[in-house]
């Protein structure tokens, strides 16, 4: 499988330590909220890739808390690299100043919030409320995929309801 080729040093060595640790950070968002949403989330992994760097691999297509998901990649990686230590108002001013209209993130959380006719605030400030409470197992996550760069739905479980 590729998942089982690609190592830490291998990936660390292509993006560089400390973007393969932002990178982790983003997926391990997206791998909590799936996993709290209930979503058929499969696996978490890490790729060797500039354009699709981090997959979270959900069955389906199911697209209830596709906005949430989306979203909370990005989220995530800025509330750890903030250390936790930032307000909903900060993420509001600060997060879309970082945010890149072609990302394939940021066009999924746009048009789930329309589909689901979302308010994208709403949905930014309940993703912030989830990360600011499961901090401890966001951290887990995204700490044991920089080691092992994948995990399963059932490493992830663990993590969570063992946090």
């Amino acid at each position: 499988m590729p998942e089982q080729s690609l190592t830490r040093e291998s990936l660390v060595e292509f993006f560089g330590e400390e973007e393969y640790r932002k990178l982790c950070n983003h997926e391990a968002g997206h791998a909590l909220v799936a996993f709290l949403f209930k979503r058929p989330l499969d696996y978490v992994k890490m790729d060797r890739s500039k354009e699709r760097p981090g997959i979270t691999h959900i069955a389906g297509s199911e697209l209830d808390g596709d906005a949430h998901i989306a979203m909370a990649g990005h989220i995530s990686e800025f509330l750890m690299r903030k250390d936790f230590a930032c307000d909903l108002d900060t993420v509001m001013k600060e997060l879309p100043m970082e945010l890149y209209k072609s990302d394939a993130d940021y066009q999924r959380f746009q048009a789930a919030c329309y589909y689901f006719q979302l308010a994208e605030t709403n949905v930014v400030e309940q993703d912030y409320n989830i990360l600011m409470a499961c901090k401890k197992q966001l951290c887990e996550i995204a700490g044991a995929l920089n080691e092992r760069a994948y995990l399963s739905r059932a490493e992830i479980e663990n993590i969570v309801k063992g946090a």
